[in-house]
């Protein structure tokens, strides 16, 4: 696990140099860079499998005729060397890089469907004069790159790229809207106009004449109506995800794990205790003071991973959380390449960084769980709007009934939420479900200045959302749901959040719930096996019934964060009212003063449930700030 960065073009190789410089964090235990006549390659090394330096990167092929460099884990990698080590290739390291420095040689690109893992690469090719360029299944390792008039840069974070003088920052509109909504950039866009991300199961590949071909080698796969559904079978799935797991325990330092204490970390630590010693094994979580008087749903997880951790016998650290978050937030933000607006990007930092204190460098997670198994309270009221429109009139007489409540507690904000998604067509009922939003479409619209306004569509759905919702048409809306989740969701806001944040500080996370192989399987399964209107997670549930504690199964989701509403009103206002005063918006030029004032009023009398469209604004303003602020280098 490391961090990469890289030119096809004119610049100087002190170009690179800083680049990777500035993603440091990301491999602390070494650094290197290649050069040559156009073409400069640069690595931070974050020491996981075969430790000695030879296995340091810029990686080159015997003939020299192939550089790599790489930032993820092949899992299977030892079947893979196995596989070459026939076809006569002699290694000169341990290492899962060499590995696929030859399977790259041996196969090109075509190499991506040999491999099982989690991944962002860059390779030469000194004879063809190409750059190639591939990202993981599901994007859990992140990469950005911009096409300029000179030539190509990429790096594993967008800040490296702002390094360079030739790259505008002119911001991109639609992408201000998206996180009013969402928290996160729906599809391949960024902030930045010029910056792109490498999207989930793609590469990409340059010549040093500035020709890009893209092309996609995955996408998740989605229920086939037309092929008998698989049996839901509790024991296989516990059998597979053991399977992964242990494959993804692979390393040569010591392995640990997040642990909130509901079932997909649960899940996760029990399968870890089949492959290991659980006396061995240390699990993280987060220890909050809950302040709140009932207005967010966050968790209580120290009491429930300590029933975890004492049913399964593993090390428990509990880490408090109760940061200065006022004072962390200008960083968090910038760090996250995108102003994401989601506290639990601290909270995990704060677990990475109790991690390496206790010697532990990588870190397995259960993030992907509600994805892939239904989790969020969408899921639900997805459910309830399919059954809903089987009846007429009961979607509307839904709508009006449940519109009734107040949102003033999370009773009353879930069903006002519902009742607002019932009353919506479906796939804008879709759009919206996924939003954090609960400000209607037409209110964040007039909150955006008007040539802002102009690069949001109508109706308010985001490019990336729509590609989704054009390749699921006529499928289960919960099904729909899910497809968004894996193809937007996860990649774009919890992944990266949770890849930036323990990589701010050297640790590897890895997400055993979303190996292809479980997606696969998850995919084909009956919706009935994953959600009922009592109960989410059927299946994972029942597949972990002879290892858990009934109260961690029968746990309900709760968020992982901070309550953002109350803080806001308490220790924040203040930040709040400089970060979206009138004088600070009319200077940004991104959102319109008056529709803003209006907003926060109605916020601070409890007229409207605006915490998550207030907070994306803020944070807007924050990374607006830092990238004013940030630094360049001579091309």
């Amino acid at each position: 696990m490391c961090g990469i960065a890289g030119y096809v073009g004119p610049w100087a190789p002190a170009l690179v140099e800083a680049m990777t410089e500035a993603i440091a964090h990301r491999g602390p235990d070494g650094s290197g860079m290649w050069s040559d006549d156009g073409v400069a390659l640069g690595h931070r090394r974050l020491s996981i499998i075969d430790l000695t330096d030879a296995a340091a990167q810029p990686m080159h092929t015997p003939d020299g005729r192939f550089a790599i460099i790489y930032n993820g884990e092949i899992y299977n990698y030892r079947d893979l060397r196995a596989e070459l080590e026939q076809g006569g290739i002699v290694f000169r390291t341990g290492s899962d890089t060499e590995v696929l420095l030859h399977l790259f040689a041996r196969d090109g690109l075509a190499c991506v469907d040999k491999l099982n893992g989690i991944f962002a690469f860059a390779i030469w090719d000194r004879e063809a004069r190409t750059l190639s360029l591939a990202r993981d299944h599901l994007g859990v390792k992140p990469l950005y790159y911009a096409a300029l008039p000179r030539g190509l840069l990429f790096a594993s974070e967008l800040k490296a790229l702002t390094l360079c003088t030739d790259l505008p920052r002119d911001l991109d509109p639609a992408t201000v809207g998206d996180h009013l909504g969402y928290l996160w950039t729906a599809g391949e866009n960024t902030m930045l106009k010029c910056v792109k991300k490498l999207r989930p199961g793609c590469t990409l590949t340059v010549s040093a004449n500035g020709v890009i071909l893209k092309d996609r080698f995955y996408r998740t796969p989605q229920f086939d109506p037309d092929v008998p559904p698989s049996d839901p079978d509790p024991r296989a799935m516990q059998s597979q995800i053991d399977g992964i797991v242990a494959d993804q325990m692979v390393a040569d330092v010591e392995v640990g794990a997040l642990l909130s204490g509901g079932v997909d970390s649960s899940a996760i630590v029990a399968a870890m205790c089949r492959a290991t010693d659980p006396s061995k094994i240390m699990t993280f979580c987060a220890a909050v003071t809950k302040l709140d008087a009932g207005t967010d749903n966050f968790g209580d997880d120290q009491t429930h991973a300590r029933i975890v951790a004492g049913h399964l016998g593993v090390r428990l650290v509990e880490v408090p959380t109760d940061a200065d978050l006022i004072e962390a937030l200008p960083g968090t933000v910038w760090q996250l390449d995108e102003p994401t607006a989601d506290f639990a990007a601290v909270q995990t930092l704060m677990l990475a960084e109790a991690a390496r204190d206790n010697g532990i460098k990588v870190l397995l997670s259960g993030v992907g769980g509600d994805d892939l198994f239904t989790g969020y309270g969408r899921h639900t009221a997805g459910l309830i709007w399919a059954m809903a429109n089987g009846i007429p009139g009961m979607r509307s007489l839904g709508a009006g009934v449940l519109g009734l409540f107040p949102p003033s507690s999370i009773l009353g904000r879930r069903l006002q939420r519902i009742g607002m998604l019932l009353a919506m067509n479906e796939d804008a009922m879709l759009a919206d479900g996924m939003s954090y939003s609960a400000v209607g479409t037409d209110r964040r619209r007039a909150l955006l200045a008007p040539g802002v306004r102009d690069a949001m569509p109508a109706d308010g759905i985001a490019d990336g959302v729509r590609h989704s919702l054009d390749a699921t048409r006529g499928h289960h809306p919960v099904e729909r749901f899910l497809d968004l989740e894996l193809n937007g969701f996860m990649p774009d806001h919890n992944l990266n959040y949770t890849d930036k944040m323990a990589m701010k500080v050297g640790v590897e996370v890895r997400v055993p719930l979303v190996d292809p192989r479980l997606v696969a399987s998850a995919m084909q399964l009956p919706l009935s096996a994953k959600l009922s209107l009592r109960e989410t997670k059927r299946i994972l549930r029942a597949s972990q019934k002879n290892r858990l504690p009934s109260d961690i199964l029968n746990r309900p989701k709760q968020g992982f964060g901070v309550p953002v509403r109350s803080w806001l009103r308490g220790p924040a206002r203040d930040l709040m009212e400089d970060l979206v005063s009138p004088a600070t918006i009319s200077a940004r030029g991104l959102f319109d003063p008056d529709a803003v004032v209006a907003l926060k009023s109605d916020f601070q009398a409890s007229r409207v449930d605006a915490a998550f469209t207030l907070f994306p604004m803020m944070a807007v303003e924050l990374w607006c700030r830092a990238l004013d602020s940030a630094e360049t280098v001579p091309a």
